[in-house]
């Protein structure tokens, strides 16, 4: 490589690098009303800035033609988990809302620190009095139905978080571990980007609107429309994370019934609303998880881990409406609609045309920074070094060291 053509590689990674070292922690945020129905604008716009990913040509226009006819989602992706190969897409790049899919980075976070010690699975939690006052009994809101004053194990609070969704178990043990809601979000972006993830907003840690919290809650520059938010590629890339570091979050998330806070006064039955799991509405073999999400903007959204064929699958399935004649929908029929799909092209995962959902992360943006710098310092040594040869290699020069050899 020349020392030019170096350079010029050199300057286009170091600008890339800082435009991704530099991206403001609170990510951009957006206002857009929350209605039943997305807003067309809105996505309109998405769609132009987030083209699909490019599908090669020989992918099978048979399955184009299936989902395209099938498929109600705004937004979804099946992801191969050993090749992160994109099997099926649609707008799988474009950042939605993604309601209390958030919720599964906020387990993430309870294990790390579980990891670390700073908890155990036994540690008893306290649940504040704002806890109880916005989010334990909001009948708009998905709850436990948490009481202050109360003490419930982690244990028992992950599997309020992941079997009913409940944004009080959520906040209650990020509260726990960080002090307050906005802190606890400043640590999940923290992490997006540190798995090299930018085009994201992230605004409470369970994923309800800011609508529905006091704003002294809200982090610095939202309001009170501000949503989580995603693309379908960056959900299962997070989801593929967390359960490769804490695969004891399938152990949860694949739970059909749990005894809630067993032998006290709050004792109750949890009942997975997971209808993929085996044995249920929609029962899939292979199923283990994960979690499901709703909002008026987000609509029924859900991320799905799966093994078919021998193969790991991780599936998202995001903005699902219902539909104007007053038909229901139902996310996890559209995940059957993309698996169905691709029972006939087992091989798919093969195909080394396909684009993947990776990314770099920030410690890989960091070394390849530093090594370019590396590579860029010997080139200018090498360069100085040959620029100095020739200063020595010179008529003048020459004549000087013939006297010298002279007199020797």
């Amino acid at each position: 490589m020349t020392t030019k053509s170096t350079f010029f590689k050199y300057l286009f990674l170091l600008l890339s690098a800082l435009v991704f070292l530099s991206t403001p922690l609170t990510a951009l945020a957006q206002v857009e009303e929350i209605t039943k129905t997305p807003s067309l604008e809105r996505d309109a716009e998405d769609i132009e800035e987030y083209p699909n990913a490019e599908l090669p040509d020989n992918y099978p226009q048979e399955l184009l033609d299936w989902y395209a006819a099938n498929m109600d989602a705004r937004s979804y992706v099946v992801v191969d988990v050993e090749t992160n190969r994109i099997l099926a897409e649609e707008q799988a790049f474009v950042p939605y809302p993604i309601a209390s899919m958030s919720k599964i980075l906020a387990v993430y976070l309870i294990y790390k620190e579980i990891e670390a010690g700073t908890i155990s699975l036994d540690t008893m939690v306290t649940v504040p009095q704002d806890i109880e006052d916005y989010l334990s009994f909001n009948p708009e809101l998905s709850a436990v139905g948490l009481h202050a004053g109360v003490e419930y194990s982690v244990e028992d609070l992950i599997y309020g978080i992941m079997m009913l969704s409940g944004n009080d178990a959520t906040s209650t043990m990020m509260w726990e571990l960080f002090g307050d809601e906005q802190t606890a979000v400043q640590k999940i972006r923290e992490q997006l980007l540190d798995w090299g993830l930018v085009d994201f907003e992230f605004y409470t840690t369970s994923g309800v609107p800011n609508m529905y919290i006091p704003e002294e809650w809200w982090m610095p520059g939202s309001n009170e429309n501000s949503e989580n938010r995603l693309s379908a590629a960056d959900v299962a890339l997070v989801a593929q994370y967390i359960v490769e570091e804490f695969p004891q979050i399938l152990d949860v998330s694949s739970t059909v019934e749990y005894v809630f806070m067993e032998g006290t006064d709050y004792e109750s039955v949890f009942t997975t609303s997971n209808l993929l799991l085996p044995g249920m509405a929609y029962g899939r073999s292979g199923t283990t998880g994960l979690k499901s999400g709703l909002t008026d903007a987000a609509g029924r959204t859900f991320v799905a881990t799966i093994n078919e064929n021998d193969r790991d699958l991780i599936v998202v399935s995001m903005g699902l409406f219902d539909r104007a004649d007053g038909l229901q929908v139902s996310s996890y029929w559209e995940i059957e609609i993309l698996l169905d799909g691709l029972l006939d092209y087992p091989d798919m995962y093969q195909n080394e045309d396909l684009p993947t959902n990776m990314r770099l992360t920030r410690a890989e943006r960091e070394a390849e920074l530093a090594s370019l710098e590396e590579e860029e310092s010997q080139a200018s040594q090498v360069e100085e070094s040959v620029e100095l040869e020739n200063r020595r290699d010179n008529p003048i020069t020459n004549f000087m060291r013939s006297i010298f050899n002279f007199f020797q």
